[in-house]
């Protein structure tokens, strides 16, 4: 088995990603309305000395950074790429995804395609090439700061102030315009606001998304998300597809691919 994973040149195994791709799209007797790219990375342990390992802090250790990529309404999964031990850049995710979406859209023309993913998903490399891109959209977290709380002034306040005055949990929802300093324009962003005897939890979401109310894009929008968190368990315990014990750092793509044609076939095929 290790002289088979051995085996496979870089090229190979890129081509072996968009056949996978290709099925994806074959399991769709036409093109759907709209799809889902449900991003996110999860850390697979390294023991040894392989190619590009690296130490993770908030794993705790050494590990690479396989990415996942699910549809979000059917659960299917798309690929799954295996990344060097650190969080990618949001260019380099951007890079991927951009792949995968103009890969999707030589089959799908009419296919309305939204990227949702956590706050390192977001990019100002996504937004631009969505913006100038027919029915592609994006929906990820945004990491807060002193500025977007100002702006969430007015909710924030009145979910504390209506806490102390009943003394039963506040759930509170805001949207606004916001422009970091990196971005072209300014996005639309939304404030959830919770506040309870734990205290008081604020989270934001950035998206290009307008039509579709503050509250629902939140909770049945990017909320959704976290299903595929499952999904990812699933594929390591029961596919075991976080076996990383080569040195060459291509070799280890082969379990990702092992349990992910394991998986590919009961998702797109069931």
């Amino acid at each position: 088995m290790s002289r088979f994973e051995n085996s496979l040149s870089r090229s190979e195994l890129y081509k072996i990603v968009v056949a996978f791709v290709d099925n994806f799209i074959q399991s769709y007797s036409q093109g759907p309305e709209v799809i889902i790219l449900d991003a996110d990375d999860t850390n697979s342990n390294t023991y040894g000395a392989q190619q590009l390992t690296l130490f993770n802090d908030y794993y705790g250790g050494y590990c690479y950074m396989p990415l996942h990529i699910y549809e979000g309404q059917s659960g299917k999964l798309i690929t799954t790429i295996l990344k060097p031990g650190r969080r990618s850049k949001t260019a380099d995710v951007f890079s991927i995804l951009q792949r995968i979406i103009t890969h999707l859209r030589k089959a799908w023309k009419n296919t309305m395609i939204i990227v949702r993913g956590d706050g390192h998903f977001c990019s100002k490399e996504l937004m631009v090439w969505a913006a100038v891109q027919d029915k592609v959209h994006f929906l990820t977290g945004l990491a807060g700061n002193k500025l977007l709380n100002d702006l969430a002034g007015v909710t924030i306040d009145s979910a504390g102030k209506q806490f102390k005055s009943t003394g039963k949990p506040v759930k509170r929802y805001h949207s606004f315009d916001y422009a970091a300093g990196s971005w072209s324009w300014a996005q639309r962003v939304i404030v959830k606001v919770e506040v309870s005897e734990k205290g008081t939890n604020i989270r934001y979401v950035v998206t290009d998304i307008r039509c579709v109310r503050t509250k629902a894009l939140y909770e049945q929008g990017y909320c959704a998300r976290g299903q595929m968190e499952l999904y990812i368990k699933e594929n390591k315990v029961h596919l075991l597809s976080d076996r990383m014990s080569c040195n060459r750092f291509e070799a280890n793509q082969v379990p990702v691919v092992h349990a992910f044609c394991r998986i590919h076939f009961i998702t797109c095929h069931a």
